[in-house]
């Protein structure tokens, strides 16, 4: 089953933004690119999701749309962690869902440390932009916080009339 585990969004300022969200949300700092100043990306979590704040402008931040000619701040793309990598790309690929064009999988920043792994981009239904991966995303909050996992809930036990 895929879960969402990456929320990313563009900004202009990558480390205001992540001071705001710090303070308000009480979010952790997972790491900085580069290191010293987070000008080109800053990533957070809540200890469920995995939330990068990129600089808009970047190459590894494609535009969005169609044309990939958009000056759109904001929600930039989603994450979702799979069971099976290859195989989900493959069904993917199946189904003629096209990969984020003109992105260099060579160039794109890494999970801090954790994964050297390039993500694999497509565009889903509204032109909205997706990763999948199977790891790296839970290594990358566990590195720095309390990973926390959802759990299905219990079935509400019947009631009696």
């Amino acid at each position: 089953m895929a879960r969402i585990r990456h929320i990313a969004i563009s900004s202009d300022d990558p480390v205001a933004a992540a001071e705001f969200y710090k303070k308000h949300f009480g979010m952790t700092e997972l790491y900085r690119q580069p290191k010293d100043t987070g000008a080109s990306g800053v990533w957070l979590s809540d200890g469920y999701i995995y939330f990068a704040i990129l600089k808009f402008g970047e190459a590894d931040v494609p535009k969005l749309g169609p044309n990939h000619d958009s000056e759109h701040r904001g929600i930039h793309h989603i994450g979702f962690m799979v069971d099976d990598e290859e195989a989900t790309c493959k069904g993917l690929q199946a189904d003629d869902v096209k990969p984020v064009p003109k992105f260099d999988a060579g160039r794109q920043r890494p999970l801090a440390e954790i994964s050297n792994a390039p993500n694999r981009k497509f565009i889903g239904p509204d032109a909205v932009h997706f990763d999948v991966r199977d790891r790296g995303w839970n290594e990358a909050i566990r590195s720095k916080m309390q990973l926390y996992e959802l759990q299905p809930a219990a079935p509400k036990a019947a009631t009696r009339k």
